[in-house]
C-alpha cells in the first residue's frame, strides 16, 4: 500500500483506527458534549448512536462526510483528525519519541495554547521521568526533583 486512498475506499469509508476513536471521545469530553450534543452540533448528520459505536470501536469505518461533520462539530482541523483514521504500513518509520512530538507540535491546556516556556518545561518533565533511576534509594530525591520541574511548568502555564 502506498499510503494513498483509492476512490472506492474514500466512498466506502476508511479502515478505522483506535486513535480516531480516542480523539473523537477526547474532544467530545473537552467540549463538554454529550453524545446527543455532538449529534446536534453535527447538524444531525452523525447520530448519537453512531458516535457511540465509533468511540467504543464497534464501528470503525466512517465515511468522509461523517468524518468532516465530526471535525467541524468538534472544532478539530481536518488535518488533525483525518490522518488518525488511516492504517499505514510504515507506522514504525513514522514513530517519534514523546519529546520529539512535544517539540514538533503545538498544544493547548484548558483553553490556552502552551507557551514555548511551558512546552520546554513539559519536555523536561517527560525526559526526567524517562531518565530517572526510580530505585528505592533514589525515589524520594527524584520525586522532589520532579516536583520542582512541575512547579516550573505550573508557573509557565499560569
Amino acid at each position: 500500500m502506498d499510503g494513498h486512498m483509492t476512490e472506492e475506499k474514500i466512498e466506502q469509508g476508511t479502515g478505522g483506527s483506535d486513535k480516531f476513536a480516542l480523539l473523537i471521545k477526547h474532544y467530545r469530553k473537552l467540549r463538554n458534549f454529550s453524545l446527543k450534543d455532538l449529534e446536534n452540533a453535527s447538524g444531525g448528520s452523525v447520530s448519537a448512536g453512531y458516535i457511540h459505536r465509533l468511540e467504543s470501536g464497534v464501528r470503525n469505518s466512517p465515511s468522509i462526510s461523517k468524518i468532516l461533520a465530526l471535525a467541524k462539530a468538534l472544532r478539530i482541523r481536518n488535518e488533525v483528525l483525518v490522518p488518525t483514521l488511516f492504517y499505514e504500513l510504515d507506522e514504525e518509520d513514522r514513530s517519534f519519541s514523546l519529546s520529539e512530538v512535544l517539540i514538533q507540535n503545538s498544544y493547548f491546556l484548558g483553553s490556552g495554547m502552551l507557551s514555548s516556556e511551558a512546552k520546554q518545561s513539559l519536555i523536561r518533565i517527560v525526559e526526567f521521568i524517562d531518565h530517572a533511576e526510580w530505585s528505592p534509594t533514589s525515589k524520594m530525591r527524584e520525586m522532589y526533583q520532579l516536583s520542582e520541574i512541575i512547579d516550573d511548568f505550573k508557573q509557565a502555564v499560569s
